[in-house]
C-alpha cells in the first residue's frame, strides 16, 4: 500500500480584535494549514498546524508542504512513518530543519500516524504501546490582558470544571506586579490547587533568578521559560540556583536541542511543542530521552494528538489545555484527562 495523495488546505481566520497577550507578544490568531494524506485504498489521515500570530504564515506553510514535502511523501509506505519522517528532515536540511520546515513536517507526521491508526482501526497509543489511560491536566487561563476580576473569574471557573492546577502568565515590568498577580489568582483558586507561572522568554537571567526566588517562596509549582529559549547556559544557572523546577522546551526545534539541555542539567521539566519539534515521531523520542534523564514531560498545548503521545510516556506529568468548552470531548476525572479511544487521533 502507498500514499497516493497529499492535499494541503489553508484555513484563514480573522484576527481577534481583543487578542490574548503574554509578556512577549499578543496572539490575535492567523489561521492554520491542514494536511490530508490518502492511500490507494482511500484511507485518509489528517494533520493540522495553527498559528497564533504572523499573518500569511498558513499560506507560506502550505506552499512549503506542497512543493518540498509532498514529493517526499507520495509513494511511501504508510506503515513506515518514521522512515518518512527522517526523509523529510533530510529534504529540508539544506535550508534548515526548523521554523516553518518543522511546522510542515509536524502536520504531515500527524496525518501519517492518523492514517496508520485508521488503517489498523486503533488509537495511535495502541500502535506505540501505552503506559497509562489518563493524564493529569492543567488549565492555561491566566493571560496578561485579563484584569484582576477577569483572571480570578476564569481561574475559578477552571477549578470548578475539575482542574487541580492552573497556569498564569507573568513578566510584568516589575516583580511587585508579578507577585500581586499570583496573590490575586491564589485567592480565587485556593491553597490546594497547583499554580504554575510562565514569563515567555521576557527576562534576563539575573532578573529570572530574582523573581524565581520570590515565586518559589509563594509556592508556585514551576517557573516556565523565563529567559530566551536557546540560552542553555542561563537555564543551567537557573536550574542549579533555584528550588522551583525550571520548565522549558516549547521553542526548541530538535531532539538534539533537548539533548543539549538535558546533558547540561538545564531543564527540570521538558515541554516540547508538537509543531516546532516536528510531530508525534519527534515528541515520542524527546519524551523517552527525557525519561532516560529522569525528567518529567509536560505538553505545550493539548488535544488528542498530545494525549495519545503522553499515554505512551511513563514520565508524562501534565497535559496543557484551556477551559473545557461546552460539548468538548475532553473529559476530566480527578483532575485527569481520559485518553481518546477513536482510531488514529480521533476522539471516539
Amino acid at each position: 500500500m502507498q500514499i497516493t495523495a497529499l492535499e494541503v488546505t489553508v484555513r484563514r481566520s480573522a484576527p481577534n480584535p481583543t487578542p490574548i497577550r503574554d509578556a512577549l507578544q499578543s496572539l490575535p490568531g492567523a489561521g492554520s494549514a491542514q494536511v490530508v494524506v490518502r492511500t490507494e485504498e482511500n484511507i485518509s489521515g489528517v494533520g493540522e498546524v495553527g498559528f497564533g500570530r504572523v499573518a500569511g504564515a498558513p499560506e507560506a506553510l502550505a506552499a512549503l508542504i506542497e512543493h518540498i514535502l509532498k514529493p517526499v511523501v507520495l509513494g511511501t509506505d504508510p506503515a513506515l512513518v518514521r522512515q518518512t519522517h527522517e526523509a523529510m528532515l533530510r529534504e529540508t536540511e539544506y535550508h534548515g530543519s526548523f521554523g516553518l520546515a518543522m511546522f510542515g513536517i509536524a502536520a504531515v507526521d500527524v496525518a501519517l500516524w492518523d492514517c496508520l491508526g485508521r488503517m489498523r482501526g486503533v488509537p495511535c497509543w495502541q500502535l506505540w504501546g501505552a503506559a497509562r489511560k489518563a493524564i493529569p491536566a492543567y488549565a492555561m487561563v491566566g493571560w496578561l490582558n485579563y484584569n484582576d476580576d477577569e483572571v480570578q473569574r476564569i481561574c475559578a471557573q477552571a477549578v470548578e470544571q475539575g482542574f487541580r492546577a492552573v497556569k498564569i502568565k507573568v513578566g510584568y515590568p516589575t516583580l511587585e506586579e508579578d507577585v500581586r498577580r499570583i496573590q490575586v489568582v491564589r485567592k480565587a483558586i485556593g491553597a490546594d490547587v497547583r499554580l504554575m507561572v510562565d514569563a515567555n522568554q521576557s527576562l534576563t537571567t539575573k532578573e529570572a533568578l530574582r523573581r524565581g526566588r520570590a515565586f518559589q517562596d509563594l509556592g508556585c509549582y514551576w517557573w516556565e521559560e523565563p529567559i530566551s529559549a536557546d540560552d542553555v547556559d542561563g537555564y543551567a544557572r537557573l536550574a542549579e540556583a533555584l528550588d522551583i523546577p525550571i520548565a522549558t522546551g516549547e521553542n526548541l526545534y530538535t531532539r538534539a536541542d533537548f539533548a543539549r539541555f538535558l546533558r547540561r542539567d538545564a531543564v527540570d521539566i521538558v515541554q516540547p511543542d508538537l509543531r516546532r519539534a516536528g510531530g508525534p515521531t519527534a515528541l515520542l523520542q524527546i519524551g523517552l530521552l527525557a525519561d532516560a534523564f529522569r525528567r518529567p514531560y509536560a505538553s505545550h498545548g493539548g488535544g488528542p494528538v498530545q494525549l495519545n503521545i503522553m499515554a505512551c510516556l511513563p514520565n508524562a506529568l501534565y497535559l496543557e489545555t484551556g477551559l473545557i468548552a461546552p460539548n468538548s470531548p475532553l473529559k476530566l476525572r480527578d483532575g485527569c484527562a481520559a485518553i481518546p479511544e477513536g482510531p488514529g487521533f480521533q476522539w471516539e
